[in-house]
């Protein structure tokens, strides 16, 4: 158990299973303001089919999913073959946000990563979206030197 400084409160951490589906796509959508495709909900099942012992789920001392954080191992990016962690997705609910139920979950996954011998975590966001870059800097992530690049083919 992890007691957060801001949530005064002891929170659990365990991998996420498929039985988490229904409470991560609550939050999400409460994130989100909208409903999500029915795209999302198959590769969320997969990814968490996949790589759920990678990913973690935060629980209130009543068992609520409050927040989760969904990575992966990948050997793959150019010019490296070394194996790396990737943050694919991250959400706090609502009514749980700065209280730090996102750095302890960061801070869960980085030890975890660690514990296996991987040296670099990454993740992917939009310029635009100032809080999560903030908050992903407050964690200790920095601008890396990959570029992401994008073609729309429409």
């Amino acid at each position: 158990m992890v007691l957060t400084k801001e949530l005064n409160k002891q929170l659990t951490f365990r991998p996420l299973t498929v039985d988490d589906i229904d409470p991560i796509v609550k939050i999400d959508e409460q994130i989100l303001r909208r409903k999500r495709s029915q795209l999302f909900l198959v590769q969320l099942r997969d990814q968490i089919d996949k790589h759920g012992d990678e990913s973690l789920g935060a629980f209130s001392s009543d068992g609520k999913l409050i927040g989760y954080l969904i990575a992966e191992t990948k050997v793959y990016i150019y010019g490296k073959d070394d194996l790396s962690a990737w943050i694919i997705l991250l959400g706090v609910d609502p009514s749980y946000q700065d209280q730090g139920v996102g750095t302890a979950l960061v801070k869960q996954v980085i030890s975890y990563f660690n514990q296996k011998g991987i040296k670099t975590i990454r993740t992917v966001c939009a310029w635009n979206w100032g809080d999560l870059v903030e908050f992903f800097s407050s964690v200790g992530f920095n601008l890396s030197t990959y570029l992401t690049l994008e073609l729309n083919i429409e």
